[in-house]
């Protein structure tokens, strides 16, 4: 059977996660969002919507930003989100 503990597996709940968030707390109910949707150059989120998106990674998906990483490159969408997530993240174990 194949194992879900590769990266795509991970990455897929990564993404699933942030999604489910946007959606729910950042956009509304009834929002829908695809994981290639831009997050910032259209008007899905503000700067307030994308600290509240960093402080979820960072307590919910155990991820510490540092200063640095607050670039539009890991913020564009689900997907490149959760990539920046699964590197920070480390080696799986």
């Amino acid at each position: 059977m194949p194992s879900e503990g590769g990266s795509g597996g991970e990455a897929r709940a990564i993404e699933a996660r942030l999604t489910e968030f946007i959606q729910g707390e950042l956009l509304g109910p009834g929002a829908t969002l695809d994981r290639q949707d831009d997050l910032l150059s259209g008007e899905l989120l503000d700067s307030v919507a994308v600290l509240r998106l960093a402080a979820f990674v960072e307590e919910e998906l155990a991820v510490p930003m540092q200063p640095a990483d607050f670039v539009v490159e890991n913020f564009q969408n689900v997907a490149v989100l959760s990539e920046y997530v699964r590197r920070s993240r480390g080696p799986a174990g």
